[in-house]
């Protein structure tokens, strides 16, 4: 069988190839690739490049990759339409729906022949990226319209809703095409048939990075006492709602660290000037640094940047508590990287997350809207070893269970089984 993958990130294997840094995200799909590599299928990776102005082919490691430009709609077509001329494979798999190569590869392909798995639907992560954020913080004003024409700066929240309900038009388009979608989680699954009801689906979990299948295992007596391992990124991963919880949690525990993964905060220290341009035209991050002055939380926070694999991997074992506060969630890789190492987690209810946590079982889930009850219960965890450990221990079977690499290598089989054989 030959299977075509088109995906939104340059693989490792190909980014070293070309002397690039290796991607921190879309860490399951190089679980996905061992899979069907370790099959004897053939595989080919498609993604797009703004960087890149013709389509180019490599191989490495028995795995054939294109690079194409990320264009306009029909130059995408185009070059999409060459490569499936070119490599006539049995299946297409379209992973993700976030950008507009999802539809125009969508757009051209065989419906009967192709499968499009969920990552974040925008269609409806769009009605939460205020994320409980004061309107007034989000609104897109004049100022910031000024600041992106004279290209510095103006990037305000309402601008990305506006960017995600425009995307989120190619997303339906492509989920409306095809016939089989991969939702990734129950969850995914239901926003799949809401869109497409007709379409089959697979809820199926996805397989973690290599090194999360270790023996390595979270302990109480290791970790860093009171420390926390949290994302920070766009609205709806809710790292101000996480702010508002911890000016609680560190009221009874002043020795609480926290560490904070992905974009760095560019923390700034403006004169009065543009203090006050900033204040008039807020991005997401100048919101999130004035909560943290607000708070007197400085002190508390350690920026960490974007980690590699074995990085992540220790700053979770050394924590005491792994918190997911997001808006909305499908199937999170990163919960699921921490559970199945074992690490106690605190997560928001929302999406596929309570899927993936029985609540006071095997960890905690909270109201998004309820930052208190997160504070609450971060220092329950904090405060009694044996529920740390039982929540560890618990997780992990969880976790195990959801993120079994050899049941959904299998599955991710069978459903390429599945729409050969029609």
């Amino acid at each position: 069988m030959k299977i075509l993958w088109l995906v939104n990130i340059i693989m490792p294997e190909l980014a070293v190839k070309l002397g690039q840094n290796v991607p921190v995200f879309g860490g399951w799909l190089s679980g996905a690739l061992n899979a069907v590599k370790a099959s004897g299928h053939e595989l080919i990776i498609c993604t797009t490049d703004a960087e890149t102005a013709s389509t180019k082919r490599y191989e490495v490691n028995n795995v054939v990759y294109y690079l194409s430009r990320r264009g306009s709609f029909q130059a995408m077509q185009e070059d999409f339409k060459s490569i499936l001329q070119q490599e006539r494979p049995d299946v297409i798999h379209i992973y993700g729906t976030e950008y507009e190569h999802a539809w125009a590869m969508a757009s051209i392909t065989d419906p009967n022949r192709t499968v499009v798995t969920i990552q974040g639907p925008l269609c409806y992560y769009k009605d939460n990226v205020y994320a409980g954020i004061p309107e007034k913080v989000c609104r897109d004003t004049i100022l910031h319209k000024v600041l992106r024409k004279a290209h510095k700066g103006g990037e305000s929240i309402e601008r990305k809703r506006i960017d995600f309900e425009r995307r989120s038009e190619f997303e339906i388009n492509t989920l409306k095409k095809v016939k089989y979608i991969h939702g990734g989680s129950v969850w995914g699954c239901a926003v799949a048939k809401s869109i497409n009801p007709d379409c089959e689906a697979f809820d199926f979990g996805l397989i973690l990075r290599d090194s999360f299948y270790c023996d390595d295992r979270w302990s109480y007596e290791n970790c860093d006492k009171h420390s926390i391992y949290v994302l920070f990124s766009y609205s709806i991963k809710g790292f101000h709602k996480f702010l508002e919880a911890l000016r609680i949690v560190v009221r009874k525990y002043p020795d609480t660290h926290v560490k904070v993964v992905a974009s760095k905060l560019q923390y700034r220290s403006y004169g009065r000037l543009k203090k006050a341009i900033m204040d008039a035209a807020p991005d997401y991050n100048w919101y999130v640094q004035g909560l943290i002055d607000k708070y007197g939380l400085k002190d508390h926070l350690q920026f960490l940047g974007y980690l590699s694999e074995q990085e992540v991997k220790k700053q979770m074992l050394s924590s005491n508590v792994f918190v997911s506060a997001s808006s909305i969630e499908n199937q999170s890789t990163t919960l699921g990287e921490a559970m199945i190492l074992g690490v106690p987690s605190v997560a928001s209810c929302v999406g596929a997350i309570q899927e993936m946590i029985d609540d006071g079982e095997d960890g905690f889930l909270y109201p998004f809207h309820e930052p208190y009850v997160l504070a609450d219960r971060i220092m329950k965890v904090f405060e009694d070893a044996d529920l740390a450990r039982k929540f560890s221990l618990k997780g992990h079977e969880h976790a195990a269970k959801t993120y079994d690499c050899t049941k959904n290598s299998n599955d991710l089989l069978k459903m390429y089984e599945t729409i050969v054989n029609g």
